[in-house]
């Protein structure tokens, strides 16, 4: 759900390889634009709606 190549977080300057999971949590927690947009919830999971064929698998389509 963290959107790495957000103009956002390429400003940051930060190295993803270097965030932990509870870093990554805090960073979408500050900034918002870090987290990968549309958010899509089916049968109670997350998923990113940004891969419409993924989209379309998981609601039966």
């Amino acid at each position: 759900m963290f959107n790495f190549k957000s103009v956002a977080f390429k400003k940051s300057g930060l190295d993803p390889d270097t965030l932990t999971d509870d870093r990554l949590f805090e960073l979408l927690l500050e900034e918002p634009r870090y987290v990968r947009r549309p958010v899509v919830v089916i049968d109670g999971r997350l998923m990113p709606g940004t891969n419409a064929k993924k989209l379309a698998e998981e609601l039966g389509f």
